[in-house]
């Protein structure tokens, strides 16, 4: 929670006016943008997006909250700080807020698996520091101040994700956390139709390193090409981590039933996640792990508890069926990760029910076509396409003679239709797509027709 401090000072700290001024020995209690669920003693973050925060101060006002922070004085009977922009000023706040605690701060960046690298890398450092570790997806302008101002005065590590749709972000994003130590996961054609270019990608993320202290530490992917072309060009510490090459790889890596057993240092390492994609976080979290002093038993031991975050290549047992649900999002190289998986594992058939990858802008037809590529290559046998830019998929797939069952739909109730009708006992199911295609609907489906109990632990 954090720390309470007097309205008065809130406003110095965002160059912002307080009326009336006699409210300046009113104390905060934390902060919020969500008029629904603001807390007593909180402020009201008036932000403009789809809709204008400042339409809803009244309601805010309603459920507890001390004070508003807006662009404009609006007519409620609240104390009020008025800024020239409430979003750069919520981001001011939690600059300083962090600057004055002062923990030990971890940014996770990266165009795949940010969320899976900040939680692996929570649970290892938590069996020996007080953590803050965010509880949903914060990552972007509203979500890592929100993260900061979270904190409690005794936290020890702080553990923040930056995540961009465009280009300046990670600048202003760098600025808010000023990260101690950076951990840069892969660089991916992720968010093209806002960043343009894998290249824009890259020099976006790299960005991360600019409000980085003097003596402040970088940890990145080794198997990434486009990071170690500028490893020595960093002006930090750098320290790799990879399944190919780096200070922190893996020896004897196999699988069984899809998740990774590996040593280190002599050490075993025994994951409970599925696919490549989480040894790359394991490592990660190794690497971190390490250079704060924690034994790698210990890391070993979180790692081996660690649960994946939900609808990231979650293993759920539906009767006679299993489901691999990866329905939180998509992107091209998330997507050949899952399929990977998929054919990892066991089963009379391999099903995927594959929806629209987002945001991939001018590489959204190669990229789509690509789709059926992939089917080949991972053997799926059985393919529900869903959404307009896959039917690029269907197209390709139908060019390429593909001996897989190839469906495609544009109404999700008629995929889920015949996806129930066809579903055969021993199948493998994954659910993946961009989270605005509401994938998730299917997974739920699944279970309700099949009946759920948790997948065996295996392997």
């Amino acid at each position: 929670m954090m720390k309470a401090e007097r309205l008065a000072k809130i406003a110095a700290v965002m160059k912002g006016k307080l009326v009336p001024k006699e409210a300046g020995e009113v104390y905060a209690r934390g902060v919020s943008v969500d008029s629904r669920t603001i807390a007593p003693g909180e402020v009201f973050f008036a932000l403009k997006g789809k809709r204008d925060g400042h339409d809803f101060v009244s309601h805010a006002y309603q459920n507890g909250a001390i004070a508003a922070v807006v662009e404009r004085k609006v007519d409620v009977d609240i104390p009020q700080i008025i800024v020239d922009d409430t979003l750069f000023a919520l981001g001011e706040l939690a600059k300083e807020y962090r600057r004055n605690l002062n923990p030990k701060t971890i940014g996770i960046t990266g165009s795949v698996g940010k969320t899976t690298t900040r939680e692996m890398i929570a649970k290892i450092l938590a069996t020996k520091y007080t953590t803050h570790s965010a509880k949903k997806n914060y990552n972007n302008l509203i979500g890592l101040p929100l993260t900061i101002l979270e904190m409690g005065e005794d936290v020890e590590f702080a553990l923040v994700e930056l995540g961009i749709n465009t280009v300046g972000e990670m600048e202003r994003l760098s600025e808010i956390a000023a990260p101690d130590v950076a951990v840069i996961t892969s660089i991916a054609p992720v968010h093209t139709e806002g960043l343009g270019s894998v290249e824009n990608i890259f020099s976006e993320k790299i960005r991360i390193t600019n409000h980085m202290p003097p003596d402040s530490t970088v940890i990145i992917n080794a198997d990434c090409d486009e990071l170690i072309s500028v490893a020595d060009k960093i002006n930090r510490r750098v320290i790799t981590f990879g399944i190919n090459r780096g200070d922190y790889k893996p020896i004897e890596l196999s699988f069984v039933n899809g998740k990774a057993s590996f040593t280190f240092r002599g050490i075993s390492f025994k994951l409970n996640a599925l696919g490549r994609g989480a040894v790359y976080s394991a490592l990660a979290a190794i690497a971190v792990a390490d250079f704060f002093d924690v034994p790698l038993v210990i890391a070993s031991k979180a790692l081996e508890l660690f649960e994946p975050p939900p609808s990231r290549l979650n293993l759920i047992k539906a009767g006679n069926v299993t489901i691999i649900d990866d329905s939180y999002n998509s992107n091209p190289v998330a997507l050949d990760e899952a399929l990977g998986v998929l054919a990892m594992l066991d089963a009379k058939r391999k099903v995927a029910v594959l929806g629209d990858m987002l945001e991939l802008g001018e590489y959204e037809e190669m990229y789509h076509r690509k789709v059926a590529d992939l089917i080949k290559k991972h053997g799926v046998d059985v393919a529900f396409l869903f959404g307009p830019r896959m039917e690029l998929a269907n197209a390709r797939a139908l060019e390429m003679g593909l001996d897989s069952e190839i469906f495609w739909f544009a109404d999700p109730e008629e995929l889920e239709t015949q996806l129930l009708e066809e579903v055969r006992d021993g199948d493998l199911i994954l659910v993946k797509g961009s989270n605005a295609m509401g994938m998730k609907r299917f997974v739920e489906s699944l279970v309700e027709k099949f009946g759920v109990a948790k997948a065996d632990e295996e392997g």
